[in-house]
């Protein structure tokens, strides 16, 4: 349910005046016949409530020379959370408002992205994610491809990008985001990030050097060292494989490529490769499947048939 500003106001407004010990029955009175006005008035106070609930150290505050005296404590923080409210729910509300941008790239397209904090995205083929900038977090959501964030350090706003269930949390730093059917790689070029599933409470640091992956049945590997040349060769136009099962290599083809990989063998997928090409030009990559792997390529418009020989 949505609300607007105003209606947030007096939420905290309410639940505020509902704290102190001079509320009687004619204010909540009043406050029961705001809440039945508008369905939006129960999910501010709801919001509100949960506000009030995330401020456990403010709410335990020792006041000096107050707290012998109950009915003064009890007005010091009535009043302490008037004025925690006032200041919080304007940050929440910004928060709240943020404006979430999307952008995108299409099949053997690149784009270079400068966020208003500075930091930079860049944006491989056949990539979309959101930008969310808000007054307490910057947040990107990777919904398919793969990015480079050469992140601007920020100690009381984090950094995060959610690519599927997996999150990834910039402790300052550069890294690489893959995500792909068969799961989501991160490469920390420079720096260390925080991994973890996006419902677990802990997860794991990886620093540069090395990469870790959830595989599609959203299981978190250990991390592992890096062939960082491999991670990053797409920002040179350049394509690596080490020991790539031939499906694999041809899916990362076709977000390059106009066209569309059929396998008339189906173990054929399973062959691996490895080699560098370049993402503009598919000539080498079919004259070494041929030579390599001994498979023939048969081009038929945009479809391309590989068979064994």
């Amino acid at each position: 349910m949505n609300f607007n500003q105003r209606t947030f106001e007096q939420a905290v407004t309410w639940f505020v005046a509902l704290q102190s010990q001079d509320c009687d029955e004619q204010q909540r009175s009043e406050f029961q016949q705001w809440l039945a006005q508008h369905k939006s008035h129960t999910a501010a106070y709801a919001e509100a409530e949960k506000l009030w609930i995330n401020l456990d150290s403010v709410k335990s505050v020792p006041i000096p020379n107050l707290k012998a005296r109950n009915q003064r404590w009890n007005a010091a923080r009535t009043g302490i959370a008037t004025l925690v409210f006032a200041a919080i729910s304007t940050g929440w509300w910004l928060d709240y408002s943020a404006e979430t941008v999307t952008h995108s790239t299409g099949i053997g397209q690149r784009r270079s992205i400068e966020l208003a904090d500075g930091s930079q995205i860049e944006l491989n083929a056949a990539t979309q994610l959101s930008v969310r900038l808000s007054w307490l977090r910057r947040e990107i959501k990777l919904q398919e491809g793969e990015a480079m964030f050469d992140v601007t350090h920020e100690k009381f706003r984090t950094f995060t990008v959610q690519a599927g269930t997996l999150q990834v949390r910039d402790i300052g730093t550069r890294f690489n985001v893959r995500k792909r059917q068969d799961g989501t790689v991160v490469s920390v070029l420079e720096g260390e990030v925080e991994v973890k599933p996006e419902h677990a409470w802990l997860g794991q640091n990886v620093k540069a050097g090395f990469s870790c992956k959830m595989d599609e049945d959203g299981h978190l590997h250990a991390s592992e060292l890096a062939n960082l040349e491999q991670a990053s060769g797409w920002l040179d136009g350049r394509l690596i494989f080490n020991h790539t099962p031939l499906s694999h290599v041809v899916a990362e083809l076709e977000r390059y490529h106009d066209l569309h990989f059929v396998f008339a063998d189906s173990t054929l997928a399973n062959e691996t490769l490895s080699g560098s090409f370049e993402t503009t030009d598919l000539n080498p990559f079919l004259r070494a499947v041929e030579k390599i792997l001994s498979v023939r390529t048969q081009r038929q418009k945009q479809t391309i048939v590989l068979s064994r020989r």
